[in-house]
């Protein structure tokens, strides 16, 4: 059996568990609005042991082969206490279960430090941007002065929009001293996404004119996306970074540059990959099926 938890209408998990169904697995899917009704009873120990109620159907966790999960804006501290119990249960449950679990939730926590992040992005041998972390406006322009463009973005791994800044924004920078913000070196170059499933990998360039492509609609720019044939001894190498790093799936952005150079931004604990699923064809939500499933990949024609 194959646990899917999160919101009904998030493409990934509508893509998975079509993905499953149609190969004929055995599924048992709530989104978090079910937790006020969840039933579970789990015991922790030698094994774990027990049943989760959802819907109507009951799940015996021997029984459990596959745990897919991207829940939803949940474990708010206004949240209903039976929904931050229940929420709390399948957590503990995705991290013990002697199951394929897409993502355990500490392989998640590099996500929450961006700048912790980059450091084992480094340690695997992988260039990353000149990064600073700063509430010193001075500092701020000094880092912006030896670079001439810079990348703004979010410390955590909450989701927020990537802005540049140029020597004529430099008075903006004394923003800097309301919080902590983690500023980069802008790199010049095509952006490629890698989807990492298990042992395998895809990756899309994406061509856009945007500081950040994924609100180029919203902004009214041009974006073009294709599939990209990776190096394979850099896929490999991307393999190895999301092991070691606890995630059986990963989205991980790099920089192509003019002179063929490679830089990494960022791994992301759980893409949202049908956005380049849809625009290249390419089998993600089938190979993570495949995966949950412990079962080969091959793609259904």
């Amino acid at each position: 059996m194959i646990l899917v938890w999160g919101p009904a209408d998030d493409p990934p998990i509508e893509h998975v568990l079509a993905a499953l169904q149609a190969r004929g697995a055995e599924t048992i899917a709530f989104g978090d609005e079910a937790l006020a009704s969840l039933g579970y009873d789990i015991a922790f120990g030698d094994g774990i042991s027990g049943s989760l109620t959802a819907g109507g159907v009951t799940l015996a966790l021997d029984t459990l082969q596959g745990f897919y999960l991207r829940p939803g804006a949940t474990r708010q501290q206004t949240q209903p206490e039976a929904e931050l119990k229940a929420a709390s249960a399948l957590l503990a449950l995705a991290a013990a279960a002697p199951a394929t679990v897409v993502n355990r939730p500490w392989a998640g926590r590099s996500n929450w430090s961006k700048p912790s992040q980059l450091q084992l992005i480094a340690a695997a041998g992988l260039a990353v941007p000149d990064t600073l972390v700063t509430t010193d406006p001075n500092a701020a322009r000094a880092f912006l002065g030896r670079h001439g463009r810079i990348v703004y973005k979010s410390i955590s791994g909450v989701r927020s929009i990537v802005a540049t800044l140029g020597p004529a924004e430099a008075d903006r920078l004394g923003g800097v001293a309301t919080g902590p913000v983690q500023l980069q070196r802008w790199i010049d170059g095509a952006d490629i996404r890698v989807h990492v499933v298990g042992d395998r990998w895809w990756a899309t360039r994406v061509d856009c004119a945007a500081d950040d492509y994924r609100y180029a609609a919203r902004d009214g720019i041009a974006i073009a996306m294709a599939p990209f044939d990776l190096p394979a001894e850099l896929g490999e190498r991307l393999v190895r970074l999301s092991t070691r790093m606890g995630l059986l799936v990963s989205g991980i952005d790099l920089r192509l540059t003019p002179d063929g150079a490679w830089c990494c931004l960022e791994v992301n604990p759980s893409p949202g990959f049908t956005y380049y699923e849809d625009a290249t064809g390419q089998p993600i939500a089938e190979a993570i099926a495949a995966l949950l499933m412990g079962t080969p990949f091959a793609p259904r024609n």
